[in-house]
């Protein structure tokens, strides 16, 4: 059984920075905070990540090290260029290339591809948590897939159920 972390970077400055583009857009305090509660929260599950997949931009790599805080330890780490406004089936090619046996894997991206392929694989799960992933995936959010694969090249959206879907004001 495998455990795929689906997570939106937190809450970040709003519009481009003085001199820099969207790739250098950074965290605001709170979406520092609100990272560092997914990451208390993810260290305490079953089954928590054990590698992370993150976008090049600065505010996922400030999720990362603020998740990680949280976690209450620097999980391995890879920048995969690819997850960058990428679409559900670059995202799931990002996880099947680098995820290899790891039991977990969080992913930590963009809207509008992070909840496109939260929808594709949330199909299959309890109802009140697929529900309110219908509707929106803000910022620091987390979506929590199981799966039944040995590893992560053989992942696909159908083997996919969804486990528990938390916004970052639910942990508060």
């Amino acid at each position: 059984m495998r455990r795929l972390y689906l997570m939106r970077h937190g809450k970040a400055q709003a519009g481009m920075p003085p001199g820099g583009g969207d790739l250098e857009r950074a965290l605001v305090d709170r979406g520092r905070r609100e990272s560092q509660r997914m990451g208390a929260f993810c260290r305490d599950q079953a089954q928590p990540p054990t590698l992370i997949l993150c976008s090049p931009s600065r505010r996922t790599v400030e999720t990362c090290d603020s998740f990680c805080e949280g976690f209450g330890e620097e999980l391995p780490r890879r920048v995969v260029d690819g997850i960058y406004m990428g679409s559900p089936s670059a995202l799931l090619y990002a996880v099947a290339e680098a995820g290899g046996s790891e039991p977990g894997v969080i992913l930590i991206g963009h809207n509008p591809g992070i909840h496109a392929l939260a929808l594709a694989l949330g199909r299959h799960g309890p109802g009140p948590a697929q529900r309110r992933l219908s509707t929106r995936f803000p910022t620091a959010a987390l979506a929590i897939f199981e799966t039944g694969i040995d590893d992560w090249a053989a992942f696909r959206a159908e083997s996919a159920a969804l486990v528990a879907f938390k916004t970052a004001k639910e942990m508060r």
